[in-house]
């Protein structure tokens, strides 16, 4: 069962023009609201870019991009929500193409070390960091729910912190924020663990503050680069437009990436290939096999476990695959719909002597059935075609192949040693 979040409070939107960076210029004296000379670039925004690629050029250079059109675009939007909403968005977007196009380096740092985390992780934590206001709204921007966006961040931690260091798992003290900006429950529940006797109780959550204490301080230390800033000083703003694009970040995310997923599978693991849900992979399976459009893409041979950044580019959130289907070499990629629901579609190389395999993922966010229970692979037979599913809480993976099941369950026994 899902744990109540409150994760609600002020739009981030709200706070961008009231509170000034404390490195951030105000106007330059004597100027008017609507100067033409440009305030100071938000240095949020290039910590943001710098975490997502890693790579202080790369950053420099997603920023460049995005100010080099940023005029036109947002004059086309009416309203400042929406004007922060696009420029968050592209900063995100434009490092996720950068990557595509660029193996990011191999470094020690902290940005170094979030770039190579996999995504939602390293947007998670990169926003969870760079953006003040409510959780909901980051939430929304990645496409996540709020218990995935949780979930999510607490992989990031993991996997940032040193080896054996054990954070909370509750999902409330998961989104405390040490630096301050709690929502009302959070910091009930924070307070909570805090007033307990227990060590057992207080040493998690102890743990993840002076973590995340530790890694909030570093990337505030992040100072934005002189060229960027020179940069954008030598940018002509338009009135009324520029005065609010450079105001300090507490970021406004209001964005749907993907139609909320409906109802889907209630899958139960039993034996025989028959388990509730069986009936809508069967569906699914079928308008693969008759789906279109759009066509699939060619994509440099990569590990299928390693497509999480191109499936967010194309707007589908919360791509993963689990053990032994990670490693498997991916072709082609597309994403499609089936009725409402977005559905991650990869073309296979030969695996395991078996050509034309298929993989099928989308996810199980808000089931109005209720919690999907996870389960190992289940294998049937449905007409030529022979299907394994799995599913955790989150996510349903569907493999298919051209044959019967014996192919499949020799399939995944090769993959699996």
């Amino acid at each position: 069962m899902q744990m109540p979040c409150d994760f609600a409070g002020p739009s981030v939107a709200s706070g961008i023009v009231e509170s000034p960076l404390p490195n951030q210029s105000a106007r330059p004296s004597g100027a008017p609201h609507e100067s033409s000379s440009a305030p100071e670039p938000d240095g949020e925004w290039y910590r943001l870019a710098l975490l997502l690629t890693g790579d202080a050029a790369a950053a420099a250079a997603v920023l460049e991009k995005i100010f080099a059109v940023a005029p036109d675009e947002l004059a086309q939007l009416r309203g400042r929500e929406r004007r922060r909403i696009w420029l968050l968005r592209q900063i995100r977007v434009q490092a996720l193409q950068w990557r595509q196009e660029h193996e990011p380096a191999d470094s020690a740092s902290l940005p170094g070390r979030v770039s190579a985390l996999p995504e939602p992780a390293r947007s998670v934590f990169a926003v969870f960091h760079c953006a003040e206001g409510g959780l909901d709204d980051l939430a929304e921007l990645l496409g996540l729910s709020r218990a995935a966006f949780a979930k999510a961040l607490a992989k990031a931690r993991a996997a940032l912190a040193p080896e054996g260091v054990v954070f909370p798992e509750n999902v409330l003290l998961r989104v405390h924020r040490p630096w301050g900006g709690d929502r009302a429950k959070v910091a009930k529940a924070v307070r909570a663990v805090e007033a307990s006797p227990e060590p057992a109780a207080t040493a998690p959550l102890a743990a993840q503050a002076a973590a995340d204490a530790q890694w909030h301080a570093e990337i505030e230390a992040i100072a934005i680069p002189e060229a960027l800033v020179a940069l954008y000083r030598a940018v002509p703003p338009r009135r009324g437009l520029w005065g609010q694009l450079f105001q300090p970040a507490v970021l406004a995310i209001a964005l749907a990436l993907v139609v909320v997923v409906g109802a889907l599978v209630y899958l139960a693991r039993t034996r025989g290939g028959d388990f509730p849900g069986r009936e809508a992979i069967e569906a699914m399976v079928e308008a693969e096999s008759e789906a279109s459009e759009p066509p699939m893409e060619a994509v440099t041979p990569a590990a299928a476990g390693k497509l999480d950044d191109w499936f967010v580019l194309k707007g589908f959130e919360g791509y993963a695959v689990p053990p032994p289907m990670d490693k498997v070499t991916a072709i082609g990629c597309r994403v499609w719909k089936h009725g409402n629901l977005p559905v991650a579609d990869v073309a296979l190389r030969k695996v395991a002597g078996v050509e034309g395999a298929r993989l099928l993922v989308f996810r199980v966010a808000d089931l109005p059935t209720g919690t999907l229970e996870p389960g190992g692979w289940r294998v049937f037979q449905q007409d030529e075609w022979a299907v394994a599913v799995w599913s955790d809480r989150e996510t349903v993976c569907a493999v298919v192949i051209q044959g019967d099941s014996d192919d499949m369950r020799r399939l995944l026994r090769t993959l699996e040693r």
